[in-house]
């Protein structure tokens, strides 16, 4: 039976589907265990483990929490989480409360660089909640006032290319961020270890080049336990550095799709390799880490 720990709902913004539609889909593809992995958010969660009961598919409550570290953007997915603990949501709460605050500037911002936009369509495509990257590159893309313009051209020739987009230019310190408060990476890791969680970091090559595995390295030292390495963001060169990594290293690796639904059409839920349940037990033997016994 196979798994997929990296899936997107309704509550990051730019996900497609309901916890329920998730899990009609994740039972109709056989899949054994699946994490409701939401972008600073764990509004999905308690309802993906009702229907994850319903269905006889298991649920792993998970979140991921975009933050710096050295200057990178990256993004850790924590597994296991208790969805009641505290600081998980006075960070989400942070983090949600800043990305309001920022809408009608990262409009204005985009449309000064020469891009059409309306804040309605933007609300629209995050389902009148919190606009995330994504939300403004899909409406820019979309719109056909743009399509004339260069940089749109240049970006549809690319796999993943609404992605790449927001990595390329509206992360931060890239030309079309407006600044707001993004977690740094070691508060992340500290956050999710406070709710009794297990740090993995996300899709690393989509995020950092080899030449800035230093990064990693670094957060290895603050408690990181692990890298999917398993993604639709990553080759095969890419698969087989970061599982040496993770073997030379003595961490965890991890599978997950990334899955989000329209936002992502190439993205097929489940479809990722070495997904095998193994990866929710090694998950699961590190509960028992006493770094995590002890929420440090």
């Amino acid at each position: 039976m196979a798994v997929d720990l990296h899936i997107h709902s309704i509550a990051s913004s730019d996900g497609e589907l309901s916890a329920k539609q998730i899990l009609e889909m994740a039972l109709n593809l056989n899949l054994e265990a699946i994490a409701i992995a939401d972008h600073d958010s764990i509004k999905s969660v308690e309802e993906g483990i009702f229907w994850g009961k319903k269905y006889g598919v298991e649920v792993i409550p998970a979140c991921e929490i975009e933050g710096k570290h050295q200057g990178k953007t990256i993004h850790i997915l924590g597994y296991f989480i208790e969805i009641e603990d505290h600081g998980l949501h006075q960070l989400f709460t942070k983090v949600e409360e800043t990305r309001r605050q920022i809408i009608d500037l990262q409009i204005a911002k985009l449309r000064e660089a020469g891009f059409y936009l309306e804040k309605e369509d933007v609300m629209k495509e995050c389902n009148y909640t919190v606009p995330v990257n994504g939300s403004f590159v899909n409406v820019i893309f979309a719109d056909p006032r743009n399509q004339d313009n260069p940089l749109i051209k240049e970006y549809k020739q690319k796999d993943n290319y609404v992605v790449r987009f927001a990595f390329d230019y509206l992360n931060v310190g890239k030309p079309f961020y407006v600044s707001q408060y993004v977690p740094d990476a070691v508060e992340a890791i500290s956050v999710i270890y406070g709710s009794g969680g297990i740090p993995i970091l996300a899709h690393p090559g989509s995020n950092l080049t080899i030449e800035e595995t230093e990064v990693i390295d670094d957060l290895l030292n603050y408690g990181l336990l692990g890298l999917e390495v398993y993604t639709s963001h990553h080759n095969e060169e890419q698969e087989q550095y970061y599982l040496d990594y993770c073997r030379r290293n003595k961490i965890v690796y991890t599978c997950g799709s990334d899955f989000h639904g329209r936002f992502k059409p190439k993205v097929k839920m489940g479809a990722i390799k070495n997904n095998t349940y193994e990866v929710v037990e090694r998950l699961k033997s590190l509960k028992n880490n006493p770094r995590i016994k002890r929420g440090l």
